[in-house]
């Protein structure tokens, strides 16, 4: 089996070199002088090719190795690249590196150590998307907290608009990760019929507004930057509804929607090991989520970016890479881009995200099958796609 997932490593290495994203590196993109390409919805997102998340790292709220990571340094993210993935989401925490209410005045060195992070990718000219992640409390939504989550946002993304602004359409701007009624009943799902679910939907609604806004104001090439708006919780469910509602936007064709799909849950987020299988019943529930997904918002204009997916190790390799194959190549054919979430950890059971190994610069062995899946999805048409499983 070692063997053989090694072959396959080589293989998906000579593939993936071919097949997403330019070479390029050393290339120049904040330099406002220097004129740079304009993207629409439909070459950003082509461009974009695969996505990986630099998750536990710049989130991790009490800085950068407090979740056990390595220091993410320039040779991860040009392996990262080399690999074959294009596009870097870049989940960053904030709240507790300012000076606090009100002001919140970002630490100068977090914020140069953020720029350098982010230096890291583009200067492979791939694409970065730069959040607020794990910042929930500073961002609450329900009405109580309303007041003090849109100064939040206005103060945090005045000063990251502020510095990013030479950077051209390779940076994405995200202003919310999840966010949430935190400890409460509703942490994780929409009850229509409850007073603080409207609530909450109709703060983010503001707070995306708001930073749609802050963005535009603060000048340079955030005139026209991507943006990418958050839903409740990252769910699918709740940006299809009526209460959500994208930001107005004075530029056209700039907006972008984020979704976190680890589907079917059972499969690939509940650790139960019951739930192995990979088959045509995964393959609707894929099928339903992204549909529903273009025909809102990707037909329209409205990019779509699955900024969190993947699938935990229940031990069972072939399925997992069947998994990712179908859910890149189907994302793929509506026009959407994918980012494996990455949290390190490769343990089988709960949370065993971890595909690229930080420490030894390759991709974890366990995670072999679902990194050739990514990219077998991207270079293959959905209909052509063959499973990976020995024929018994």
């Amino acid at each position: 089996m070692k063997k053989f997932l090694a072959v396959i490593l080589v293989v998906a290495m000579a593939f993936s070199l071919v097949s997403c994203g330019s070479d390029d590196s050393g290339a120049v993109h904040n330099d406002p002088n220097v004129e740079t390409e304009t993207y629409t919805v439909d070459t950003l997102t082509e461009a974009m090719g695969i996505g990986w998340n630099l998750g536990n790292a710049l989130d991790a709220p009490e800085g950068e190795t407090s979740w056990h990571q390595p220091v993410t340094t320039k040779e991860m993210i040009d392996k990262i690249h080399e690999l074959g993935f294009n596009t870097v989401r870049v989940p960053t925490s904030w709240g507790l590196h300012t000076s606090g209410a009100p002001d919140y005045v970002i630490d100068e060195d977090w914020m140069d150590r953020v720029e350098e992070v982010v230096n890291y990718a583009l200067d492979n000219d791939m694409f970065v998307i730069l959040n607020s992640h794990h910042d929930n409390d500073f961002y609450y939504p329900s009405k109580e907290h309303e007041e003090e989550s849109l100064n939040y946002i206005e103060k945090i993304w005045t000063q990251i608009a502020e510095r990013f602004k030479d950077y051209d359409q390779h940076l994405i701007f995200q202003p919310m990760n999840e966010p949430r009624l935190a400890g409460t009943n509703y942490e994780w799902w929409v009850d229509y019929s409850k007073r603080e679910c409207l609530e909450a939907l109709d703060v983010i609604n503001a707070c995306n507004q708001k930073c749609v806004d802050v963005i535009r104001a603060s000048g340079g090439r955030n005139a026209d930057r991507f943006i990418l708006a958050a839903v409740y919780a990252g769910s699918p469910s709740y940006c299809l509804d009526e209460p959500y509602k994208l930001p107005d936007d004075a530029v056209d064709g700039r907006m972008l929607i984020s979704i976190h799909a680890y589907t079917p849950y059972n499969l690939a987020m509940n650790s139960d090991p019951a739930y192995r299988t990979f088959g045509e019943a995964e393959k609707r529930e894929i099928d339903d989520v992204l549909q529903k997904h273009y025909d809102k918002y990707r037909k329209n204009g409205v990019g779509v970016i699955v900024d969190e997916m993947g699938i935990i190790n229940k031990i069972n390799p072939y399925d997992r890479q069947d998994w990712a194959a179908y859910f890149v190549a189907k994302a793929k054919s509506l026009g959407m881009v994918c980012c494996w979430w990455d949290n390190g950890n490769v343990e089988p059971g709960n949370e065993s995200y971890g595909l690229f190994d930080r420490t030894n610069l390759e991709v974890f062995e366990d995670s072999l099958p679902p990194y050739q899946g990514l990219m077998d999805g991207y270079k293959t048409p959905v209909d052509k796609l063959k499973s990976s499983k020995p024929e018994e």
